[in-house]
């Protein structure tokens, strides 16, 4: 069996299946970070409110982590287009 030819991206890559899209702006990554942040702040939550004891505990705790990211990241994006927050 022939063996396959690695090429030198493939082991910057070895470790993730996934990559980010070349020339994103920082505002594209942070709306899109704040959209995965508010899913699985969803997530935690349903899953909070289906558990009990020591595990409702801890994936509420996950949830208020998830929580805190998201705050940090919509602050990040109001510095980089203030305007586009104000109200209307």
């Amino acid at each position: 069996m022939p063996l396959m030819k690695t090429h030198p991206i493939d082991d910057e890559f070895a470790t993730s299946v996934f990559s980010v899209k070349p020339g994103l702006s920082s505002e594209e990554a942070l709306v899109n970070a704040s959209e995965l942040l508010a899913s699985a702040s969803a997530i935690a939550n349903e899953q909070a409110f289906a558990a009990s004891g020591t595990q409702r505990l801890q994936t509420f705790g996950l949830a208020q982590i998830i929580e805190s990211a998201g705050l940090l990241v919509n602050a990040a994006l109001d510095k980089i287009d203030p305007a586009s927050t104000q109200p209307v």
